[in-house]
């Protein structure tokens, strides 16, 4: 990222990304679903705070990260027919 961003952006974005590392690695480790939900729901708020960090400075980005989700998306589905 240091290489594609200023470096405040790319530093509130090493963070961001760091903080969502750091949910996903507790959401890995939950003792129950509560808490699971809990660790899932700070990881998607992170990585929307990242895509609309992002976004500010890059318009269209958002749009880009949706639509490759929804390939993703239908790449699964595909992929579940077979």
């Amino acid at each position: 990222m240091k290489t594609l961003f200023d470096q405040e952006l790319a530093d509130a974005l090493e963070q961001l990304c760091d903080e969502t590392s750091e949910a996903m690695r507790l959401a890995k480790e939950s003792p129950d679903l509560d808490d699971l939900a809990a660790c899932l729901a700070v990881a998607f708020l992170k990585l929307g705070l990242t895509t609309g960090f992002v976004e500010q400075r890059h318009p269209g980005f958002a749009r880009d990260v949706e639509e490759k989700r929804q390939k993703v998306i239908a790449a699964l589905t595909e992929e579940q027919k077979h």
